[in-house]
């Protein structure tokens, strides 16, 4: 064989080579994609929620308040089956206090809560009274932006009506109008478990009623949202309290009268479980997700 012949069969040699060695590469390449697509889908990470839970309970500060609603929002939800299995709530905590004193800094949240609270909204007076307008003044701002879901529960629900000029007063015509330094044990009272009907559809409603329908929620309060302010709608009533799930349309802005986060509570009515709590705050987080 004459060297230039011999030159041209290395040369033959060494590109089936490098194709052979590309076309192992790039195999290589495809089957290590395939599987980690496969681990993906099978064990997806968890895409984070950041939430600011603002206590709205008059004493202090304790960050340990509301245990339950902390529990069900950011363990219980990812138990149950469906989107929230792949994603994590955390969520921080502020005193209505500190957030009037300091600002309330919502740039790294991903959705605000407003918490129950254990006083009537009259004995808010002095200090106490001047922060929580600033806090209202700032949560209305917030809500008319439309840039973070808000969602209140029970005196949160409360709260969020008063911010935009409703009227929050006793359940019990008896105690209207009247100043209590606490809730009278006498007074009438919204308790247990308690069958709320649908005003109009929604999407939090997904998987818990068809309108109109019925279903089944923890109550605990002593007054009620008497007046509905613009812009909000009513979704939800029961025999006794007109105002249970209000809503800002076309903004995630949610109040609750009552406590979804006891869905889980082995409780019911002639042996009914209230589990649409559970469902109403999946639907609220789901939607917080999506959106965000």
């Amino acid at each position: 064989m004459k060297w230039g012949e011999f030159r041209r069969a290395d040369l033959t040699t060494t590109s089936a080579g490098r194709r052979r060695r590309i076309i192992l590469l790039l195999i290589t390449v495809i089957v290590a994609a395939v599987a980690l697509t496969t681990i993906t889908i099978k064990f997806p990470g968890k895409r984070q929620l950041r939430g600011l839970l603002i206590d709205l309970e008059l004493r202090g500060p304790e960050p340990g308040r509301y245990q339950e609603l902390r529990d069900a929002v950011t363990r219980r939800l990812s138990d149950e089956p469906g989107p929230l299995q792949t994603v994590e709530i955390r969520l921080e905590y502020i005193h209505f206090t500190e957030a009037a004193g300091a600002g309330l800094d919502v740039s790294a949240a991903d959705f605000l809560m407003l918490s129950p609270q254990g006083a009537p909204w009259h004995s808010y007076i002095g200090d106490a009274g001047d922060r929580l307008e600033l806090v209202k003044r700032q949560i209305r701002q917030i809500a008319l932006d439309g840039r973070i879901p808000i969602l209140g529960i029970c005196g949160g629900h409360q709260f969020l009506a008063l911010a935009f000029g409703g009227t929050v007063d006793f359940i019990d015509p008896a105690f209207e109008g009247k100043r209590p330094e606490t809730y009278p044990r006498q007074a009438l009272a919204e308790r247990g478990i308690v069958t709320l009907s649908t005003l109009c559809p929604d999407p939090i409603f997904a998987g818990v009623a068809e309108h109109p329908g019925t279903f089944l929620a923890a109550q605990s309060h002593y007054e009620e949202v008497k007046k509905i302010p613009s812009p909000f709608v009513n979704l939800a009533r029961s025999a006794l309290s007109e105002a249970q799930l209000i809503r800002i349309p076309n903004r995630m802005v949610y109040g609750m009268a009552f406590h979804p986060e006891r869905g889980w509570a082995p409780q019911g009515v002639d042996g009914a479980p209230a589990t649409a709590g559970r469902r109403l705050l999946g639907n609220f987080f789901s939607m917080v997700a999506q959106s965000r």
